[in-house]
């Protein structure tokens, strides 16, 4: 009894051993299995095939079918990579971006695609502002609608003497330009904030005007009884009529503020003295004969 029992023991013994050393070559094989399922798909990808660019006639296809989806735009010097992004959703997309600027594989940090529509927008409105700030003044001190002397030029106006000198403001020039820098501040810093939580300005105290900055959760389109007190855009076709156009005249405003800017540096004149001295004699007075006297110097 005791060998049959030393036996039965031993073979129970020899069966756990057996066990477990299955159970440790089952998991080693499974670890193989894994491991050579990673090695396969780590050479599947490193073997997997480039795509290979477009071929001309591929492209003309797809810059193609790209202006014939449009309703508004039609697409410029536009790419196969320019059309990936720029696929006609935004008001004044052309599919124009030769530098690739606006392609979300380039950005980062700041310069993000939001921000880049954001900012020209911002930029647009500020140079329509601008480029009328410009003429204004002068043409209407010309008519006689506002004081002649009222009618400073615009690269003059504002400056912290001696170039205003002559026109007294409401105080000195350092506290004009103080006041301005302080308010530029306190309402770029709200549009800001509204442009990182769109319609937190509506929960922050204004004067009990919080529901108006509140905005539409675009900050591009805060709309609201300040931003659009006219009540524009009914529809959404004719809001987006409204933003094409707006687009369309900023891009122009910003050119004009860069010429003149240009004009003030070639000729020492404002743009209204430009146009006329122009129209008075176009042969000796254009943009090609200004490069031979810069600001005015013969």
């Amino acid at each position: 009894m005791n060998a049959a029992h030393g036996e039965q023991t031993y073979a129970q013994g020899g069966g756990a051993q057996r066990r477990g050393s299955d159970h440790e070559r089952c998991a080693h094989n499974r670890v193989v299995h894994d491991i050579r399922e990673a090695e396969l798909d780590c050479s599947q990808q490193v073997k997997a095939p480039v795509a290979t660019p477009a071929t001309k006639s591929e492209s003309d296809a797809i810059v193609k079918a790209a202006n014939e989806k449009r309703n508004y735009t039609n697409v410029y010097m536009a790419s196969e990579q320019s059309l990936s992004y720029l696929d006609g959703t935004l008001q004044g997309d052309y599919g124009f971006d030769p530098l690739g600027i606006y392609d979300p594989e380039a950005t980062g940090g700041v310069i993000t695609q939001e921000w880049l529509r954001y900012a020209e927008l911002i930029h647009a409105r500020f140079a329509m502002l601008g480029a009328a700030g410009c003429l204004a003044p002068e043409m209407l001190g010309k008519i006689g609608v506002i004081p002649a002397e009222h009618g400073i030029v615009w690269w003059k106006a504002g400056f912290i003497g001696p170039t205003s000198a002559g026109y007294e403001y409401w105080s000195d020039y350092y506290t004009v330009f103080l006041v301005q820098v302080i308010l530029m501040q306190f309402a770029e810093l709200r549009r800001l904030q509204d442009f990182k939580k769109p319609g937190s300005m509506g929960n922050q105290y204004f004067l009990g005007l919080e529901s108006s900055f509140k905005g539409s959760g675009d900050p591009c389109y805060p709309g609201g009884t300040i931003f659009n007190f006219a009540g524009f855009g009914k529809t959404e076709k004719s809001l987006n009529d409204l933003k094409l156009k707006e687009i369309k005249n900023g891009r122009l405003a910003m050119l004009s503020m860069f010429g003149y800017g240009a004009q003030a540096i070639m000729t020492g004149k404002s743009p209204v003295e430009n146009f006329m001295d122009h129209l008075a004699d176009p042969v000796h007075n254009n943009i090609l004969t200004n490069f031979g006297h810069i600001y005015g110097q013969t």
